[in-house]
């Protein structure tokens, strides 16, 4: 069964968006939020019996309810809605990748549930670059033309949009927010020699940035407002990783529009929120000066396929939201060399000794080197190990956190 399903709810006439999360680590529960038309919601902690290897049944545990932030809280025993949620159970067969069967309220009413992994892998339309050159233009065209405003960069166009905390297994943001970030929140205020108080949205947001930017899972995407550092990242990590991804050819670069951006970033951003969303987060980079040096801007997803979710909306609105192009890796040493003369190295995306040091040693490596031919994927030369120094010798930079519906408005933001 998969981590995360999607679907809807059958309630007579009326059909409730539906969204089930399960953790790798707790396999035994899973939370199922779900929304009614008019946009209220809530979400049940359920357990679920698999002793039955064709079906699963989920019983509620425990009932969340947005609070007047709009942020999901657990009810009290003693709440009187709390009763009859746990009257509820239901009984799914496992059909593929998807669930399907019928809910049951102890005083007899009933209806279907289906839910679905959304096993269509829907991406986005990329456009193929032969040079370096050609992705100067896609760069210009891309302001100009399509308005992007934020880009990400991947070392290997393969890899689609997701997080760090959905690439470990971990679906269930509730409880991230409970516990991890309580857990690390007491660690960055001992590091920091501060307090952090997470009620107030832009600390709580500087929190999640730090998180993010020192290896922390987070439900958060790093991008950038500069099409150049995203091209910077996707190429050192192509480099670094060129000796374990040895069939990669192309990086990719991402870019969202200034419409999408816009629309999906709303004042405050609430974490454990009941219908799926994504959106953009504005984080200080107050005590975080690489944020700051890589013009850094997040988005915040309870979704574990960002790239999916929002072709989806493009589809669904016609709209074009999400523009990618893809580049050789062999263009790597050439465009790392251009993008220093550019002001744009280890040393200003890190800033510090590291990344001066960092800096140094991509230096020494490209002066005695002969740059490839511009089509030539890392992992095809003479020398067999060759790619293997590339990678060793590349910038030690923060890898690509990223290997890789009824779709909700831009949800309000806190904590």
């Amino acid at each position: 069964m998969e981590l995360q399903l999607f679907g809807d709810i059958e309630n007579g006439s009326e059909k409730i968006g539906v969204m089930m999360c399960r953790d790798a680590d707790i396999a035994s529960q899973a939370m199922l939020h779900w929304w009614h038309p008019n946009g209220s919601g809530g979400a049940l902690l359920c357990s679920i019996d698999r002793s039955d290897s064709s079906a699963i049944t989920l019983e509620p545990q425990g009932v969340y309810r947005p609070n007047e932030g709009g942020e999901l809280t657990r009810l009290g025993p003693d709440a009187p809605e709390v009763a009859d949620a746990l009257a509820y159970s239901a009984t799914l067969q496992c059909v593929g990748h998807s669930l399907d069967g019928m809910w049951i309220h102890s005083a007899g009413s009933r209806g279907r549930i289906r839910l679905d992994s959304q096993a269509e892998v829907n991406r986005v339309d990329a456009t193929t670059c032969e040079s370096w050159a050609d992705f100067k233009i896609w760069a210009a065209r891309a302001r100009q033309e399509f308005d992007t405003v934020l880009y990400r960069g991947h070392g290997d166009n393969r890899f689609s949009l997701k997080t760090t905390l959905h690439r470990t297994g971990r679906h269930r943001i509730e409880r991230y927010c409970a516990e991890t970030l309580v857990e690390f929140r007491g660690h960055a205020e001992a590091v920091l020699g501060m307090r952090i108080n997470t009620s107030e949205p832009d600390t709580y947001s500087m929190l999640l940035g730090l998180a993010q930017h020192h290896g922390l899972p987070t439900p958060l995407l790093d991008w950038t407002r500069s099409p150049y550092i995203a091209a910077f990242f996707a190429f050192s990590d192509a480099l670094e990783a060129g000796h374990i991804r040895p069939d990669a050819s192309h990086v990719r670069v991402y870019g969202l529009t200034r419409s999408f951006v816009e629309h999906y970033s709303p004042p405050i951003v609430i974490l454990p929120f009941h219908r799926p969303y994504i959106a953009g987060l504005a984080v200080s980079a107050r005590n975080n000066p690489r944020l700051y040096a890589q013009q850094g801007q997040f988005l915040v997803t309870n979704v574990a396929d960002v790239e999916q979710f929002i072709v989806a909306i493009e589809r669904r609105a016609d709209v074009r939201l999400l523009e990618a192009v893809d580049v050789p890796i062999g263009c790597a040493v050439e465009a790392l060399e251009d993008l220093a003369f550019m002001g744009l190295t280890a040393a200003t995306m890190f800033p510090g000794l590291d990344g001066i040091c960092r800096m140094m040693k991509h230096a020494m490596s490209f002066k005695t080197q002969a740059l490839p031919p511009s089509g030539r994927p890392v992992g095809t030369q003479e020398d067999p190990h060759e790619g293997e120094e590339l990678g060793n010798r590349a910038l030690d930079n923060t890898r690509s956190d990223v290997e890789s519906t009824g779709l909700p408005p831009a949800p309000p933001l806190g904590n």
